[in-house]
């Protein structure tokens, strides 16, 4: 008989987080860690990994938790991480694709000289991990991959002006999907999260940028309008990736494959704004 919670246990497992020391992915990383694994986590800020590492590594059930900087726009630094985690973890069993740039622009606006930028930080850098960590996988027969992806990459997206940004998502769902195809037979699955909106530190930065330029008017009305659009009627709390995140890495999830799970309170469901009351 499997003991409760066995089947979830990552004691062994080796695992990367980009973007793992912010946000939801620092919450991703604090899920893989207290399940047993050794995580590495990157970012674009040295003084930010270090801090979050270190954060981390005062938690009692968290064992190995380190660092190394990236720039995911960058090819060459990408392929420096890569050396790095297979030189430093001998490779990687559970791959957290979670950084991405996010930026707005109209479509007659698309700025066409920097698109190869931004498609190589949201996407093409996710194929480049792929590439490198599958063949160890496949050797093992187990490996993980997780994407953060996001509500708008299956709908319009009530900022407007996410054309491009939508579009490397909607990229990264299909090469999930592709990966979960190709790799089913191996124990290798594949899965991305639809991820709504959550009080992260980004979103709280940009609701104290509206109430200084804007007033407190105004912010609360974007507040309002954007919580008005979920089931829940709230914003989600970081934390509440935590669970899904232990159950995708691990063997509790085998089964699920190929998905684009929404994590957005119900936004993805709803037709017009929620009434109050």
């Amino acid at each position: 008989m499997v003991a409760p919670f066995e089947r979830f246990d990552l004691t062994g497992k080796t695992a990367l987080v980009t973007g793992g020391a912010t946000g939801l992915g620092f919450h991703m990383t604090k899920a893989l860690a207290r399940a047993g694994a050794s995580v590495l986590i990157t970012a674009r800020r040295e003084d930010v990994l270090k801090q979050s590492a270190e954060l981390l590594m005062q938690d009692s059930y968290v064992k190995n938790v380190s660092w190394h900087r990236v720039d995911l726009g960058d090819r060459d630094s990408v392929d420096a991480l890569i050396n790095h985690a297979n030189s430093a973890l001998g490779g990687i069993d559970i791959f957290i694709g979670n950084a991405a740039d996010t930026f707005l622009e109209q479509i007659v606006d698309i700025d066409l000289d920097s698109l190869d930028n931004k498609f190589q930080t949201n996407l093409i850098s996710n194929m480049q991990f792929a590439k490198a960590f599958l063949p160890r996988m496949r050797e093992r027969k187990w490996g993980r991959f997780i994407f953060s992806s996001s509500i708008a990459s299956t709908c319009v997206d009530p900022q407007r002006g996410t054309a491009t940004y939508a579009a490397t998502k909607a990229g990264l769902n299909g090469f999930c999907r592709q990966i979960a195809a190709d790799m089913g037979h191996y124990n290798i699955t594949a899965n991305s999260l639809i991820l709504g909106f959550f009080t992260t530190d980004i979103v709280q930065r940009g609701m104290k940028h509206i109430r200084e330029t804007r007033g407190d008017e105004m912010a609360q009305k974007f507040i309002n309008d954007f919580v008005s659009l979920t089931a829940l009627g709230r914003f989600g709390d970081p934390a509440e990736v935590e669970g899904l995140i232990q159950l995708l890495a691990s063997d509790a999830g085998s089964f699920i494959t190929g998905a684009s799970l929404a994590i957005d309170g119900g936004m993805s469901i709803m037709m017009c704004p929620l009434p109050v009351g």
